[in-house]
């Protein structure tokens, strides 16, 4: 299992001591991936200004404010932190959200510029993450736990594998270990882009216990070997994983509470 720091409310992985957050963005190193995460309570009005007309009309069209907060957050925290590391303004960070297959502005967010750390956007009950890293490309996922939805999902989301590792699961245990396996495929998916195109049935991953890794892939034999997968701390009652293409980084997480202004 790769190696994941958790910075400014967690810690590391590995067991060693929680650092203070960090003022600014560190520098993001060759091999290396940072996860900023934010909660709902962190949203505020002002954020409103980094949202470019396209991002405004989204904002307006989401009918729950929870919604309204979860896609102001991701594109505050995508902006905020790839304006530090490409060392610009953040109304310089010029996004495209075109859907690849219908051509509306609903798809996964690129630089227009192409030129820039890959990213990944997730959010999911209280939280907003965005993951950024050198790597070719790069997956988040998080899932707000809710345990009655465990069941009537596992068919879709769980190879024969998975299917009979979680049949044999203490029920008490199957609704925080069935998000765990999804968070881990949803990663995989989202970094080659793919999303939901492709049949989560058809990937395979470790046991919820065990560390993260992609096992196999239906058809693609050499999937294992090109992903790294860790499992993250993101906030309590979530489940959220991370999937990297290439070699594998060390994983730094962050509160970004204090970056983009702290609570409303």
């Amino acid at each position: 299992m790769g190696q994941v720091q958790s910075v400014g409310a967690g810690r590391w992985h590995s067991g060693l001591v929680t650092r203070p957050a960090p003022p600014r963005v560190p520098l993001l190193g060759p091999a290396e991936c940072q996860v900023w995460w934010a909660r709902l309570a962190d949203c505020r009005p002002a954020h409103l200004d980094l949202l470019d007309a396209v991002e405004a009309e989204r904002h307006a069209a989401f009918r729950a404010a929870a919604d309204q907060a979860r896609f102001t957050l991701g594109v505050v925290l995508t902006r905020t932190v790839l304006a530090a590391l490409l060392d610009v303004g953040v109304q310089q960070v010029k996004l495209d959200r075109s859907c690849p297959d219908c051509g509306r502005p609903h798809g996964r967010p690129r630089l227009v510029s192409g030129v820039g750390p890959a990213f990944s956007v997730a959010h999911s009950g209280d939280l907003v993450g965005v993951a950024f890293a050198t790597a070719p490309a790069v997956g988040l996922d998080v899932e707000r736990i809710a345990p009655p939805r465990a069941d009537g999902l596992a068919d879709a989301v769980l190879s024969p594998q998975e299917r009979a590792e979680f049949d044999r699961l203490d029920p008490g245990r199957r609704g925080r270990d069935f998000f765990r396996y999804w968070v881990r495929k949803e990663a995989v998916v989202k970094a080659t882009g793919e999303g939901l195109r492709v049949p989560l049935r058809d990937l395979t991953v470790s046991a919820a216990g065990e560390p993260a890794r992609l096992v196999g892939w239906a058809g693609r034999p050499d999937a294992p070997g090109r992903f790294a997968l860790y499992d993250l701390e993101g906030g309590p009652g979530h489940a959220a994983c991370l999937a990297v293409i290439g070699a594998r980084p060390a994983v730094r997480e962050y509160d970004a509470g204090a970056l983009i202004g702290g609570p409303a």
